[in-house]
């Protein structure tokens, strides 16, 4: 097995391979490093080597689906190995409960303090995406964002004084201002499409607003259809409008050859950047769907508790908070570039509807991660709150849980 550092092991039973599989990609998507053992569990024999990978890593996932725990007591049992393992060597463990999962009455031997780790409940697909954002803020690690590190500079610069030798200043010089406006060009043209999602996003807050507060003023259940009716054609209408943004503009791909490369770390910009913002353009437009899948949802079920309305506000409100972050994220990047490249921004972002307003292209790369952390600050906030409520509410009902079996012994000894 290859000796590569890893933030983030995965620990999982074949019956939970769906889900574990999803966790990781949603943690690679975020810029982890994820050792997800796909190998070791189809040939059903433990690797040795799973300990030194665990040994390595700062976090440890246990996916629990139900019965996870029930062949523990096997000191053979691979599960229970690489939990001893994270254990033993006080590896940050975070139990992601599915659907059916309890934790025995006895835990296996050895095993006993790990229902006292902080656990995540995942059970539901709706609420999917905000269990991963949680998940995410019990990591220890750190996502890798790419770091210009000044010998990493220092030896790329050296290269690209090289290739100035080799194929000439005055070529390298137009491949630099070519290569510059294309990028940039092509990152202006998908943060217009940026906006429009989270237009769309925030006329999906504003319709729902008014629909809540126009259906809880009427019983009238003719009414009362028709308006359900309304907001499904309104939902079917966003749903294909970005289906169709979706289409037009696909992931893009930033594959460079070796002279761009060359020509984009001389302005400080790598590769591993423009990567991460194809992974975060792509995952704008499945915010926007499975906010407009939650709101149908609630439609569907005439379901629109304070609790419903309250995770459709979060989501819209974390969605929106993060396409700022994104948006801070561009300008540093198109600071970077040669005034001669940022043309396109000057046209476009006149059109721009929801980015924030006033943001000069020449400030240090600091003050536009200060803006960045600022927003993602907001985001946390926001997954805190609804966090807090849904804990409150679990306790809730485990009183009322509590208070059930009272009166059923009550009612067996009357």
């Amino acid at each position: 097995m290859e000796q590569k550092k890893y933030d983030v092991f995965i620990s999982y039973r074949r019956t939970a391979f769906d889900t574990a599989n999803l966790i990781a990609e949603k943690l690679r998507n975020a810029g982890y490093h994820v050792f997800f053992d796909v190998d070791t569990l189809t040939s059903g024999k433990f690797n040795e080597q799973l300990l030194e990978v665990i040994k390595d890593c700062k976090d440890f996932i246990l996916v629990l689906p139900e019965g996870a725990l029930d062949r523990c007591e096997d000191e053979a049992d691979w599960i229970r190995r690489e939990v001893l393992c994270a254990m033993q060597y006080s590896k940050n463990i975070i139990p992601v409960m599915l659907d059916g999962f309890v934790w025995p009455n006895e835990m296996p031997k050895g095993m006993e303090e790990l229902s006292n780790y902080q656990a995540i409940t995942s059970n539901n697909r709706e609420y999917f995406d905000l269990s991963v954002q949680r998940l995410i803020g019990y990591l220890k690690s750190k996502p890798s964002i790419p770091v210009k590190k000044w010998l990493t500079r220092a030896a790329i610069i050296v290269a690209v004084l090289f290739a100035f030798l080799a194929v000439g200043f005055g070529i390298v010089r137009h491949i630099a201002s070519v290569t510059c406006e294309k990028i940039a060009t092509q990152q202006t043209t998908l943060m217009g499409v940026i906006d429009e999602i989270n237009d769309i996003g925030k006329n999906v807050g504003e319709n729902s607003t008014s629909f809540f507060s126009a259906i809880s003023k009427n019983t009238n259940e003719v009414d009362r259809q028709e308006m359900e009716a309304d907001m499904t054609a309104f939902l079917n209408k966003t749903e294909k409008d970005i289906n169709v943004y979706k289409k037009s503009y696909p992931t893009p791909d930033f594959n460079l050859n070796g002279i761009e490369t060359y020509v984009l770390a001389f302005y400080g910009i790598t590769q591993e950047e423009l990567n991460g913002f194809s992974i975060y353009f792509a995952a704008f437009f499945d915010d926007a769907e499975n906010i407009v899948e939650f709101l149908r949802g609630m439609v569907d079920s005439h379901d629109y508790s304070t609790d419903n309305r309250d995770m459709l506000s979060t989501n819209i409100n974390c969605m929106s908070y993060s396409i700022n972050a994104f948006y801070y994220g561009y300008l540093g990047c198109l600071s970077l570039f040669p005034k001669s490249a940022r043309k396109k921004h000057y046209e476009l972002s006149k059109k721009w509807k929801h980015y924030p307003n006033g943001v000069p292209l020449d400030l240090p790369q600091e003050e536009y991660e200060r803006f960045m952390e600022y927003e993602n600050n907001r985001v946390e906030k926001e997954l805190g709150k609804m966090e807090a409520r849904i804990n409150y509410e679990e306790r809730e009902l485990n009183d009322m849980e509590k208070q059930i079996e009272q009166l059923q012994e009550t009612l067996k000894k009357e």
